[in-house]
């Protein structure tokens, strides 16, 4: 989105809409100063969209991919996996050309209200061909074994009760590319049905999920990011999984986090939590 150009600057780490000149359109732009250095920002919210440049610049990026959601509980006594994060993609000194770039920023992970019915992925964030995966959604468990276990994404879903294991991440790493590269982790598995053991929490972008434990099994930690506006923030953290009554809520946008587990103790609980939609960031010094 372009926004009309404003002359005044400010010093300080929050960043605020700013007049966008010709050579750079796309996204919420904004502007801060940090460290003797003033940032242009392209901050992308939602759907696909376009980063258009006129010349080369020198770039650092973010993509986070879309958390997953989380599934309702079922029996007297079950509990479902805390969901994956999105993957989480981190570049910086990256020389991109003049030219027009798809930017996509993956949906949220739904949630789902069925007790026979697993939650969805997140979708999957890009941006010049680096990929944050869309986190792994919270997985039920009436069915077969496969059906149950814990669901693969940019980091994997937290496995539930009863005993099954938990998701793998399926992130690039990007090994290969200089000063690039993708995190994301594997959930926890989850206990013994019926035992109080409760199920494992999903994958975060800076740590695995915690195994089944007899109380909240956490998810894997966040990692930090300051592209935005200069302070850091958390991204991509992984959903809790439980082991007594407790439900989920929707995670907060852009964040990518993996929505918590749903458990119950007295029956059906269908009160589970969408994922955090991702975003895409697009930084360089002006």
């Amino acid at each position: 989105m372009t926004r009309a150009r404003e002359t005044s600057r400010f010093i300080n780490p929050v960043s605020r809409l700013i007049n966008v000149p010709a050579v750079s359109q796309g996204g919420v732009v904004t502007e801060y100063e940090s460290g003797g250095s003033t940032y242009r920002v392209h901050s992308f919210l939602s759907g696909t969209s376009k980063f258009v440049i006129t010349s080369t610049k020198v770039v650092d990026f973010l993509i986070v991919g879309g958390g997953g959601g989380s599934a309702a509980a079922e029996g007297y006594s079950g509990s479902t996996g805390g969901a994956g994060a999105g993957g989480m993609v981190v570049g910086t000194t990256q020389t991109i050309t003049a030219g027009e770039y798809e930017v996509v920023v993956g949906a949220l992970g739904a949630k789902s209200t069925s007790i026979s019915a697993p939650a969805s992925n997140g979708g999957d964030s890009s941006f010049n061909s680096f990929v944050g995966k869309g986190g792994g959604a919270g997985s039920d468990y009436v069915g077969s074994d496969a059906e149950r276990v814990g669901i693969a994404g940019g980091s994997g879903a937290g496995g539930s009760e009863n005993n099954q294991t938990a998701g793998a991440s399926n992130q690039p790493t990007y090994s290969g590319t200089t000063n690039v590269t993708g995190y994301g982790n594997a959930g926890g598995n989850g206990g013994a049905y019926n035992s109080g053991h409760g199920s494992g929490g999903g994958g975060g972008a800076g740590g695995v999920g915690t195994q089944y434990q007899a109380a909240t099994a956490n998810g894997g930690v966040g990692l930090a990011n300051n592209f935005r506006t200069g302070s850091d923030v958390t991204y991509a953290r992984g959903g809790n999984g439980y082991a007594a009554n407790e439900s989920s809520v929707d995670e907060a946008a852009n964040t990518g986090n993996g929505a918590h587990g749903v458990s119950t103790n007295s029956g059906g609980n269908t009160n589970s939590g969408n994922g955090g939609s991702g975003i895409v960031v697009i930084r360089y010094a002006v």
